[in-house]
């Protein structure tokens, strides 16, 4: 789909969705779900439950959308933005625009969700004709995942947080959202999942999650509300709470688990490090003998067990890679 040629690990985005439960509604646990889309078995990864998302196309560069931005960073993120909110179009048919498409009447959506998908330039050329602006101010960062070093396909994927507003019915909410379906190609479901649903999912064996999916909706279960999305899920995991909510750049390392331990006793045999882990290497986060910051797994990553003493905030060492 990008035009982009296809370095070694190939930059991404993805976007995760959260769409608040209507205010009529009266239900337990989160007061929201968030998008997950089923890719096909053709996809880099077969049968998974992931967020959407998709390589960066040389459409979703900044110089297309903003020329005047000034700092390298700032470019990079509107990029990866971009990226996200056309790949999520392409792949559900949710357009998060500025206005909102579902009040343009002679915006066919539909029609142009496959012509985007044919060719990503289009993307600029809907904006244009119908005035409209992809809705990046209300995308937050969220995570950074590097595919570890031993698969073949690999991606570096910013993964950018968004919570769409609540309706008061039912009826009203399910208009906004009705554009949403797969698109038969990359895509062949599409569920509204609270977190804890998901995770329910997962360990009924009734779903495929693989750890960034795992570890984002373990962290929005542990938030529950909406309203405290954007400014706590994921802070000390993933975001810095001393670094104006940067995010850390997570490359797991795989490892076996020490003999005798506790983890072994329970049938683990390996566990991926993560920044501010006592195994983890890098450049950029600090860590110490006893400092926890993993993920066990059996078999093909399966039964996912996490261990996290630490606080990423805590173990940033240089900041320009963020």
């Amino acid at each position: 789909m990008s035009t982009l040629e296809q370095p070694l690990i190939r930059p991404a985005a993805s976007l995760i969705i959260a769409a608040p439960i209507p205010l009529e509604n009266k239900e337990e646990g989160s007061n929201f779900r968030v998008l997950m889309m089923k890719r096909n078995a053709k996809s880099a990864f077969i049968n998974a439950h992931v967020y959407p998302g998709g390589v960066i196309d040389k459409a979703d560069h900044y110089s297309n959308w903003n020329n005047t931005l000034q700092s390298e960073k700032e470019r990079h993120i509107l990029t990866n933005k971009i990226c996200a909110i056309r790949e999520t179009f392409e792949e559900s048919g949710l357009l998060l625009s500025d206005p909102p498409a579902h009040t343009i009447k002679e915006l066919d959506t539909n029609l142009w969700r496959h012509k985007v998908h044919d060719d990503a330039s289009q993307f600029k050329i809907m904006c244009d004709q119908y005035q409209i602006k992809p809705a990046i101010d209300t995308l937050i960062p969220f995570s950074i995942w590097v595919t570890p070093t031993m698969e073949k396909k690999r991606f570096n994927t910013l993964f950018f947080l968004t919570v769409l507003d609540q309706y008061p019915n039912q009826t009203e909410h399910d208009i906004h959202y009705k554009a949403v379906a797969a698109d038969g190609k990359e895509t062949v479901m599409f569920e509204w999942l609270k977190p804890e649903e998901g995770i329910q999912l997962y360990q009924e064996k009734k779903v495929v999650l693989i750890p960034p999916q795992w570890y984002s909706l373990q962290l929005m279960k542990e938030v529950a509300d909406f309203r405290l999305l954007a400014t706590q899920a994921g802070v000390g995991s993933f975001r810095s709470k001393k670094h104006d909510n940067e995010v850390i750049s997570i490359l797991p390392q795989g490892n076996k688990v020490e003999e005798g331990s506790d983890e072994a006793k329970d049938g683990y045999v390996m566990y991926l490090a993560y920044p501010g882990d006592e195994s983890y290497h890098s450049k950029d986060y600090t860590s110490s003998k006893g400092d926890r910051h993993r993920l066990y797994f059996k078999g093909r990553m399966e039964n996912f067990k996490l261990e996290r003493n630490i606080d990423v905030s805590n173990i940033i060492k240089n900041t320009s890679n963020l």
